[in-house]
């Protein structure tokens, strides 16, 4: 579990990696210091020593032999060193000291002994003689001499200064003693700095290493916001405006394909359209087909009715026709539908294009007993067409009187409506199902089945007025009044 862990957390990773090197770096001073203070203290106090001997040397210059007792005394007090002066023959001088090194003589031999005090224990000195010359050897520490010329006295005097040092000095032995204090003051400083370090270095990282999680699941809704100057600050800033960047992206991407989507959509709603489209089509031109079929047996055969020859041949004269006007409906739809339908674009005088309309469809309100009112504002222009406009509102119109009973009343407005060419179409006895109005446009829509043959309409008519409308930037609706129903065309407002 934990080199689970070690394996996939940087930061405890970092942590171990430091806690081991301040551990190590803490035992590898310890253990200088333990291996140099010994040598370095052996030679602090050899030079503090040969400091006091030069001055000891300097006081018992001044002084006789027999009086430098007290100095000696004095000296190995201070400075807790063995001391013995050696006189010109060779001999222990007797100087009076009870510290010094004295000499005891015994069967006219030389023994060389320590005076009792405090220091006995630390280092010690013997002579032996070899005729009338006297040895010394001091102790295995390092010994200090100098040459003394007391006050008064023939020859040169030889002091020797041992100091009483142990091979393990004090300062070695309290370290030792405080090394486990100094290794868990050590561990808990290395637990705190590492963990301080560790969470320090890895916390920008592990930040960074979320937000690149984040950007894998597609989530740009963030900031890394890293206001350090160094590598890992240049990389926050980086991913940042990489962010930025691929967000921008993808919106694109997104509206683009939602684009697609409607353009997918809209091409198959167009096939479906196309398709509806060519199976009324179909539907509207096999019936006349079937009809004129059957009447030209008929004839052929001289079965019947259709003896009478000269009325049968006008009634398919009649349906042919039909067919004709049917198919030149469908061939203009399709050229607009394929967009191969060239639309100019001038002004063209809305009002006399509708009453010069009116002047060319009037025989068929004639036929019905309908009467015809017109209101005409001069001077209403819009810009477009002008054989597409006539063939929308003479589409208007033959509705108007189609599906208006005999005697009914057509009723033309054309001027402004909220500032903008209006035309509106209305036709009284008439009356449309509340069902029916929003199908209205769709071709080959019939309220009812029979209507369409039986007014002659071919079920494209307004449909094909909204294609040309549509062309024109205008719309149509068709409502219910009171005693009709009345059609409106508005046109966009003109630009000053």
């Amino acid at each position: 579990m934990l080199q689970n862990r070690i394996r996939e957390s940087l930061t405890a990773r970092i942590f171990l990696i430091t806690v081991l090197i301040l551990l190590g770096a803490g035992a590898i001073t310890f253990g200088f210091i333990a291996w140099a203070t010994p040598s370095t203290y052996t030679a602090v106090v050899n030079d503090e020593l040969t400091q006091q001997v030069d001055a000891l040397v300097e006081q018992l210059s001044s002084t006789a032999v027999d009086g430098a007792g007290s100095l000696l005394d004095a000296f190995i007090q201070s400075t807790g060193a063995a001391a013995m002066l050696v006189g010109p023959d060779g001999k222990v001088a007797d100087t009076g000291s009870r510290l010094a090194v004295q000499a005891v003589y015994e069967d006219d031999s030389t023994v060389v002994t320590v005076s009792e005090s405090d220091f006995s224990n630390s280092a010690a000195a013997g002579t032996g003689q070899t005729g009338d010359a006297v040895s010394v050897t001091m102790s295995e520490q390092a010994t200090i001499t100098a040459e003394v010329e007391f006050s008064g006295q023939n020859g040169t005097y030889t002091l020797y200064v041992t100091p009483r040092m142990q091979a393990e000095n004090l300062a070695v032995q309290a370290l030792i003693q405080m090394a486990p204090w100094l290794l868990l003051v050590l561990a808990a400083f290395s637990l705190l700095c590492a963990l301080a370090y560790s969470r320090y270095i890895t916390r920008p990282i592990v930040r960074i290493s979320g937000i690149a999680e984040k950007m894998a699941e597609l989530d740009f809704h963030w900031e890394c916001g890293e206001q350090r100057r160094d590598e890992i600050g240049k990389l926050g800033r980086s991913l940042d405006r990489l962010s930025q960047r691929l967000s921008a992206a993808l919106h694109e991407l997104e509206t683009a394909n939602c684009a697609l989507r409607g353009e997918v959509e809209r091409e198959r709603e167009l096939d479906r359209q196309r398709m509806a489209f060519f199976s009324a089509a179909s539907h509207e031109l096999k019936t006349p087909v079937t009809i004129l079929k059957g009447q030209l047996s008929g004839m052929l055969e001289g079965v019947g009715v259709y003896r009478d020859r000269d009325k049968y041949l006008l009634r398919s004269l009649q349906v042919t026709g039909r067919m004709e006007g049917l198919v030149r409906e469908m061939l203009e739809i399709t050229r607009m539908e394929a967009g191969t339908a060239a639309i100019r674009q001038e002004p063209v005088d809305l009002s006399g294009l509708v009453r010069r309309q009116l002047a060319l469809d009037g025989a068929l309100p004639e036929q019905r007993g309908q009467k015809v009112t017109a209101a005409l504002a001069p001077g209403i222009t819009v810009c477009g067409d002008a054989p597409l406009l006539s063939k929308a509102v003479g589409n208007l119109l033959s509705n108007a009187a189609l599906y208006a009973p005999e005697g009914a009343e057509i009723r033309v407005w054309c001027g402004l409506l909220d500032r903008c060419p209006a035309l509106t179409v209305e036709n009284t006895g008439a009356r449309i199902s509340e069902e029916a109005l929003p199908h209205l446009f769709e071709a080959f829509y019939r309220e009812e089945g029979s209507r369409s043959r039986r007014t002659g309409g071919s079920g494209l008519g307004l449909y094909l007025v909204k294609m040309i409308l549509e062309r024109h930037h205008a719309a149509c609706t068709i409502e219910n009044l009171e005693d009709g129903v009345r059609a409106t065309v508005r046109f966009p407002r003109k630009t000053e």
